[in-house]
């Protein structure tokens, strides 16, 4: 079985700004290429900030010769579209991809992806929390946070862990034991990855969101039959 993990660096608060990313292949739970890059953000978008700097450690100065995502992005295609992707935290680094497809104006790819965040939570809920380090430590994974080849090599290894736990030789099989639906990227949009619970939880959210539009409607129309009939709403 075939995945990819990926983790974007950024140098401040903006989708856009991403100046870094780690791409780790997997065969069969194991490791089998491995891709690092600096990115030079847009200059619009591109000021670092020192959060984030005292995070990551990367800095204006180390970027200012790095390839702009477009030129990566010829690098890394073939690593993304058409797989199946994995990510700590999979709604921001998939949001920093497509935002950045998007801003360099590039064919949007098609691929499926899975947060090993939630899987985790899921899988290991005494875990004091789910935060990339705090898995790590438990699941005796080795890490350098915040360091993109890093993250993304220690994301995979969370999603090997995650499929031999559960006897899943299929991310199909590990999904629906864990009542999981994995994310979709295409052309078409993004549909988020989400546990039975999360997709229960919106269900009865957008219901409650139609049922106050078709009252709210439903007043006004009864408003403006009393205005029309010129009576006074008692």
């Amino acid at each position: 079985m075939k995945f990819t993990a990926i983790d974007f660096e950024t140098a401040n608060a903006s989708m856009l700004s991403a100046c870094s990313i780690g791409i780790v292949e997997f065969e069969d739970g194991i490791p089998v290429r491995e891709t690092y890059t600096l990115i030079r953000p847009p200059e619009e978008f591109g000021k670092f900030n020192w959060y984030n700097v005292r995070i990551h450690g990367i800095k204006a100065n180390m970027v200012k010769d790095a390839p702009t995502f477009d030129e990566v992005w010829k690098q890394i295609h073939d690593s993304i579209d058409g797989q199946l992707i994995v990510c700590h935290n999979a709604a921001f680094d998939t949001v920093v991809l497509c935002r950045l497809l998007e801003y360099y104006g590039i064919a949007m790819p098609t691929f499926q992806y899975i947060c090993t965040v939630k899987i985790s939570q899921l899988l290991w809920p005494e875990m004091e929390n789910h935060k990339l380090d705090t898995v790590c430590h438990d699941l005796h994974i080795v890490l350098n946070h915040h360091e993109a080849l890093s993250d993304a090599r220690a994301c995979g290894l969370i999603f090997a862990e995650a499929l031999k736990t559960r006897h899943c030789l299929h991310t199909s099989d590990l999904m629906e034991a864990l009542k999981m639906r994995a994310g979709q990227v295409s052309p078409r949009g993004r549909q988020s990855c989400s546990t039975s619970e999360e997709v229960r939880r919106k269900f009865i959210s957008d219901q409650k969101k139609q049922a106050s539009r078709r009252k709210y409607f439903a007043r006004r129309r009864s408003a403006a039959d009393i205005k029309e009939k010129g009576e006074t709403p008692s």
